[in-house]
């Protein structure tokens, strides 16, 4: 029983090796070189340093053979010749490119084949029976470091025919820097208000209002008619939601940063409203409608709403007012100046300045309306004529004659 287990041992290992045998035979015959080849002779005209035989041949990426043979030729020292084992169904034409290719961790060299146009005819053998023949460019065996030498070098020659024009830059950036450091102040103002023109995306404008007066208690019921309040009248300066500064504003203009929430002849008209509604004095206050029966009116003209810098920066409002009956005669008529000074030299001071100094206007204004007769009344008191119609005075009595 002994020697048979030993038999079968024995048996077992040979016929393992004898199935190792036909399966790298089959794995030499199909990848390693022992199918059908065709043999080529590459030519460098530089060197070839580190290929060695057994070297790897690709085509486009893809095995197809290897190196055979490398010898330096006999009738040009500086050539060297490789022959090359390649798979017959490799499509090797007389256009192929060779070069010098290194793959993996460590670098090993192979040759490359590319290329080769449909069209053209396949690489055939030399008449005197040589081996059919490519030539490789000087550069397809060039390394990486003889590249980066080559591209050194070229750079350095570039710099030697250019020294002084690259002086002459160098020269003109210094000055450059000189002048833009000794204007370093000016530059920043040139910034700034380029800034300020384009409209800067870090400083947005401040929303501001005005603030109406609110009731004192001097009246209750509403002792006047039904009071219509149109848009106040204003110059095209004063008609804008930005704060206006008369005379030159400082070079940081702090002011721009301020904006009210409309026109300001519509925000004067708005708070007119509201504060003369808060006073109690009046029936109805409102803005112009279009089926309004005819009513007494208080019209506004805005003449300043301004800061002013010189010789004190101050707040600057005046406006004259003046009150219509429905029959159109002027009930009465006054202007009104206020003044306040201002903070500081920044857009919130200038807002409060100007908010102050027409809450004080507002203050003068509101009971000297309030204090007028009311117009309905004068008007029919004086014989006013229907509204619509102008005031036609009745002529004079013709004086008597002088006695004789």
């Amino acid at each position: 029983m002994e020697t048979e287990a030993r038999y079968t041992l024995v048996g077992s290992f040979v016929l393992a090796a004898i199935l190792a045998a036909f399966a790298f035979v089959y794995w030499l015959n199909n990848s390693a070189g022992l199918g059908e080849r065709t043999l080529y002779q590459v030519r460098f005209e530089s060197t070839v340093s580190g290929l060695l035989k057994g070297s790897n041949v690709l085509f486009n990426g893809i095995r197809v053979g290897e190196v055979t043979d490398i010898q330096l030729s006999p009738d040009a020292p500086k050539d060297v010749l490789v022959t090359l084992a390649v798979d017959r169904t490799a499509p090797v034409r007389s256009d192929t490119i060779v070069n010098v290719d290194f793959q993996g961790l460590t670098g090993a060299p192979v040759i490359e084949l590319s290329g080769g146009a449909p069209g053209a005819a396949p690489l055939a053998a030399a008449s005197d029976g040589a081996l059919p023949l490519l030539d490789a460019s000087p550069e397809s065996t060039q390394s990486l470091s003889q590249s980066a030498r080559g591209t050194l070098n070229r750079l350095d020659k570039v710099i030697d025919d250019n020294s002084t024009a690259l002086h002459d830059a160098i020269n003109g950036i210094s000055t450059f820097a000189g002048v833009l450091s000794r204007n370093s102040d000016r530059i920043d103002g040139i910034l700034a208000g380029l800034e300020r023109f384009a409209g800067s995306a870090k400083a947005k404008p401040g929303i501001y209002t005005l603030t109406a007066r609110t009731s004192d208690g001097g009246c209750s019921g509403g002792t006047h008619p039904q009071l219509v309040v149109p848009e106040p009248a204003s110059p095209m300066a004063f008609n804008s939601d930005k704060v206006v500064i008369v005379g030159d504003p400082p070079d940081s203009n702090p002011f721009d940063k301020a904006q009210f929430t409309d026109n300001v002849p519509a925000v004067v008209q708005s708070k007119i409203i509201e504060s003369f509604e808060n006073s109690g004095c009046f029936a109805a206050v409102t803005r112009p409608l279009d089926n309004l029966e005819p009513s007494d009116q208080l019209q506004a003209e805005i003449r300043k709403f301004a800061i002013e810098l010189k010789p004190e920066p101050v707040a600057n409002v005046e406006i004259a007012i003046k009150v219509v009956s429905a029959g159109g005669r002027i009930v009465g008529s006054r202007v009104f100046d206020q003044r306040a000074e201002l903070a500081a030299l920044d857009a919130p001071s200038a807002v409060a300045a100007l908010d102050t100094a027409f809450g004080k206007l507002l203050s003068d204004a509101v009971p000297w309306a309030a204090s007028l007769p009311t117009a309905a009344k004068d008007d029919a008191a004086k014989g006013a004529a229907p509204a619509g119609e102008p005031d036609i005075p009745e002529p004079e009595a013709p004086e008597p004659p002088p006695a004789p």
